[in-house]
């Protein structure tokens, strides 16, 4: 069923904006809170500008750090820029990873700038070695102006470690009755496994903006997931030409997703790859809007 999207001219100050950023087959999603929190959700980045850079010069500044990078799993997609973190001093002041995935293994057959890469993410996991105290998580609805954060990680078997992908958390973003669910490479036998936790089911249920797991990907669509999830629109992290795996995909999200009309026009699916950097913002007086841009990275 079709909704119509309330729009408002003037932005309230109690806002949720999360920016899903077009950094090719890759991810990086901006969370930023109604009182000025930043949290970054993975660290990809286009083959020829750097997320790093954009964020330093438009949200950072000479001081100004993120509050937390949550890294999804640590497949080289979602963490291509993580060493530009270093280069234009934005380290994060709080890391979330999946600490089974790590140490990250050098193989035989990486190239250099991978073996560079996966140092970086083991000299960071490294380096965030204390818990996060209460009064200083920004993920705590009391330091971030309301906003819930829930974040559900897969059960492994020890064969399971094998493909990184298999760590691929999921995050909960609630906010004004409105949810966004922010994805990794999740496969779609791992995204059944989860369906079987009452309230892991119940937490993504009715979501507003769901990232489709592994960029939308035929080979790891799970119907069921996507059912459970139920949501308003879908959201490809993906990169400019159409990967040869999306090739049906899409069709298969739109099936599932309930829809919004947006500019006059039923919209069910939005890319990276054909919409740019898409920004939701969800307001505290129920009304929210979706802005796209080629330029902004």
């Amino acid at each position: 069923m079709i909704s119509d999207i309330r729009l408002t001219e003037k932005e309230t100050n109690m806002s949720l904006i999360v920016k899903f950023y077009d950094v090719e087959h890759g991810s990086c999603t901006h969370v930023i809170t109604p009182n000025g929190k930043h949290l970054l959700f993975d660290i990809g980045t286009k083959s020829s500008t750097s997320i790093c850079r954009h964020l330093k010069n438009n949200y950072f500044g000479k001081s100004g750090k993120p509050d937390m990078l949550v890294i999804t799993h640590p497949h080289i997609d979602h963490i291509a820029d993580l060493e530009n973190m270093y280069t234009y001093d934005i380290k994060p002041k709080c890391l979330w990873r999946d600490k089974r995935a790590f140490p990250l293994t050098i193989l035989t057959s990486d190239r250099q700038a991978q073996i560079s890469l996966k140092n970086c993410a083991n000299r960071m996991s490294e380096e965030y070695s204390s818990a996060i105290v209460d009064l200083d998580n920004p993920e705590a609805p009391a330091n971030n102006g309301g906003v819930g954060v829930t974040r559900f990680t897969p059960i492994l078997e020890k064969s399971d470690y094998s493909d990184v992908n298999n760590f691929s958390c999921i995050n909960v973003i609630e906010y004004g009755g409105f949810k966004v669910v922010i994805t990794g490479d999740n496969p779609s036998a791992k995204l059944i496994d989860m369906l079987q936790q009452s309230a892991f089911k119940a937490k993504i249920a009715g979501a507003t903006v769901l990232l489709a797991p592994h960029h939308g990907r035929d080979s790891d669509f799970c119907k069921e997931f996507v059912e459970a999830v139920n949501p308003s629109l879908t959201v490809f992290s993906d990169k400019p030409i159409q990967h040869e795996t999306q090739a049906y995909s899409a069709q298969k999200y739109y099936n599932v997703t309930r829809g919004v009309t947006w500019n006059g026009s039923p919209r069910r699916v939005f890319t990276t790859r054909n919409d740019g950097t898409i920004t939701f913002t969800f307001r505290d007086n129920n009304s929210w809007s979706i802005d796209i841009s080629a330029t902004e990275y």
